[in-house]
C-alpha cells in the first residue's frame, strides 16, 4: 500500500471519528468535547495527509514547475486515493497539471491519466444513458436525442 493510500485511509478514519462523535455530541459536555477533539484532529492533520508537502499551495507549486509537486500530483491522479474532498482535489490537480510545463515522461504519464479519465466518463455516460442504473427516465431527460 502506497503512502498516499495509507494517508487516505487515515483521513477516512479521522473523518469517520467526526461522524461517530457527532451522533452523541449533545449528550453532555464530555461527548461534545470528544466531537470537538475529533474535528480539531481532522483539521490539524488533513492538509499534511491529503497531499505530500501539504495541499495548501500545491496548485501554485505545480504551475511554478516544482518537480516534486508535479510528481506527487501525477501520483495522486494515477492512484486516485479516496477520502473527503479527494474528488475535488483530483479535478483541480488535473486541471493544473494540464497547464504545467513538464518533460516528455511526465507528459506521457499525464496523457495516460487523461485517457483513462475520458474513458471512465464516457463509460459512465453510456451506462446512465442506457438506464442500467435504474434511472431510465433521468437518462432520457439528460440525453433526449439518444432516447
Amino acid at each position: 500500500m502506497s503512502t498516499m493510500q495509507k494517508n487516505a485511509l487515515e483521513i477516512r478514519r479521522l473523518h469517520q471519528r467526526i461522524h461517530d462523535t457527532s451522533r452523541t455530541r449533545d449528550r453532555g459536555p464530555n461527548a461534545r468535547e470528544a466531537w470537538q477533539s475529533a474535528c480539531a484532529e481532522f483539521h490539524r492533520q488533513y492538509d499534511r495527509l491529503a497531499f505530500p508537502g501539504g495541499y495548501a499551495g500545491a496548485l501554485d507549486r505545480i504551475l511554478s514547475s516544482n518537480l516534486q509537486t508535479i510528481d506527487a500530483a501525477l501520483c495522486f491522479v494515477q492512484c486516485r486515493p479516496y477520502f473527503y474532498r479527494s474528488g475535488y482535489m483530483f479535478k483541480d490537480l488535473l486541471r493544473k497539471l494540464k497547464r504545467a510545463p513538464m518533460d516528455a515522461g511526465r507528459a506521457k504519464r499525464l496523457q495516460a491519466v487523461l485517457k483513462a479519465y475520458a474513458d471512465y466518463r464516457n463509460q459512465r455516460r453510456l451506462h446512465r444513458a442506457s438506464g442500467a442504473d435504474g434511472s431510465e427516465e433521468n437518462a432520457r431527460s439528460r440525453f433526449p436525442a439518444e432516447s
